[in-house]
């Protein structure tokens, strides 16, 4: 019985000094290639991939990984997908969005509720109600690109 009871206290010990590390969430990316670059155009060629990210990482802090990991120079313009996905496959909407790393209106989130055809066309309605409600009144970066 002794034997027991010191197996099940160490495990005890064990498991409660565990720590359940942060899961890995991941995001598409592209940096469009400028050479024949159509603001128009619906197709954006270039470098694009995807990134693991934890959940507190910025997009500051994402860009900044894609740049060391596919050793992209710093004039290179990256842009996150607004959509996330978890280690299960669960999509869902990154938090704190920095605009200035989302290609809207030059690529829309056609699969997800955000960012996507809805938003374009609130977008074209009132631009400035659109930035107001949804970016804090700052252009995307999208926009500046593109003079939008």
């Amino acid at each position: 019985m002794k034997k027991i009871t010191r197996c099940a206290l160490a495990l005890s010990i064990i498991f409660s000094s565990c720590q359940k590390e942060d899961e890995l969430n991941s995001r598409n990316w592209s940096s469009p290639n400028f050479e024949n670059f159509d603001c128009n155009s619906p197709v954006m060629l270039g470098e694009s991939g995807t990134v693991g990210f934890l959940p507190d990482d910025t997009d500051a802090q994402i860009v900044a990984k894609i740049r060391d990991i596919w050793n992209l120079p710093d004039h290179y313009v990256i842009f996150l997908d607004p959509e996330t996905y978890n280690s299960e496959g669960r999509q869902g909407t990154a938090r704190d969005i920095n605009p200035e790393y989302l290609a809207f209106p030059l690529h829309i989130s056609s699969m997800s509720d955000e960012w996507g055809h809805d938003y374009l066309e609130e977008y074209k309605q009132d631009k400035q109600a659109f930035l107001n409600k949804y970016t804090d009144g700052k252009e995307t970066g999208g926009m500046k690109i593109c003079n939008l």
